[in-house]
C-alpha cells in the first residue's frame, strides 16, 4: 500500500505533538518547549521533551514524530499509525487498499 505524495508531510504538520503526547505522560511548559516524563521507560525526572515538530529522551534516545510516537507507544505498524492520526485529525476516514484518501461520508466496503 502506498500513500499519495505529501500525505505524510501534511499528517505531521497538522498534528498537534504536545495533545497526543500529553494523553500519555504529564507535560508542562519549559520555555517554548514541554517536558515530561518519558511514556517509554520509568524515570523520576524530566528527561522527555516534545517540540513542535518531534520528541525527544535525552535518557533512552527516544526520538522522532507523531507516527513514530503512535507507533512506540501504541505498538502499531506504520500504515496502522498513520491511519490512526488521520482519524485523530478527522481529516481522512480511512485509507482503502491503494493507500487513496476515503471521505469521512463515503461509503466503501472494505
Amino acid at each position: 500500500m502506498t500513500l499519495p505524495p505529501g500525505f505524510l508531510d501534511e499528517l505531521r504538520a497538522r498534528t498537534p505533538l504536545r495533545g497526543l503526547i500529553g494523553r500519555k505522560t504529564r507535560l508542562l511548559k519549559s520555555g517554548r518547549n514541554w517536558k515530561g516524563c518519558c511514556p517509554f521507560h520509568g524515570e523520576k525526572t524530566p528527561s522527555f521533551y516534545v517540540y513542535d515538530d518531534h520528541f525527544h529522551c535525552f535518557a533512552c534516545g527516544a526520538h522522532g514524530d507523531a507516527v513514530t510516537f503512535v507507533m512506540r507507544a501504541d505498538g502499531a505498524q506504520f500504515m496502522e499509525a498513520a491511519e490512526r492520526l488521520a482519524g485523530l485529525l478527522g481529516r481522512i476516514g480511512s485509507l482503502n487498499n491503494s493507500g487513496e484518501r476515503l471521505c469521512r461520508n463515503s461509503f466503501v466496503s472494505r
